[in-house]
């Protein structure tokens, strides 16, 4: 009876020392991604409430080009975006509707020679305000005219 006793108290001992590392190295991992991405996540974040809150604007179709800009660098600045979200706002007429995009992608170094690189891309579509922030146009065929 006392080895099977003895086997239980072995098998019930806890993660070893290497258990721990590895849960301490997971989780460090995960920290410094989190802290290394979250932030440009957090300005995309910003980004989408910003054209949001532009297709609520009931004179958008009578703002130019640099008044849509103004409005969403406002919002920008208000909210501490900065870098490639408020460069990459493009403001495209059509007929009948506007696009407004904010279409970019960031590098951020994760851990010594190793990147992560993200893609965003945020469009608002006067025609379609209701599927706000989602791409719908695809832009390569206006950055060829250019």
């Amino acid at each position: 009876m006392s080895g099977q006793l003895q086997t239980s108290l072995r098998r019930q001992r806890g993660m070893s020392y290497w258990g721990w590392l590895m849960v301490v190295a997971v989780f460090g991992f995960v920290l410094t991604c989190v802290s290394k991405m979250g932030p440009a996540y957090i300005d995309a974040y910003y980004v989408d409430e910003g054209l949001r809150k532009l297709a609520e604007n009931p004179s958008l179709r009578d703002l130019n080009r640099g008044e849509i800009k103004r409005e969403l660098d406002r919002f920008f600045l208000i909210n501490n975006v900065r870098g490639e979200p408020t460069k990459a706002v493009q403001v495209i007429r059509g007929a009948d509707s506007m696009l407004v995009s904010v279409d970019y992608e960031l590098r951020q170094p994760l851990i010594y020679n190793i990147d992560v690189v993200m893609k965003f891309n945020k469009q608002l579509n006067t025609a379609k305000a209701d599927l706000c922030c989602e791409p719908l146009v695809d832009l390569e065929q206006f950055r060829k005219r250019d």
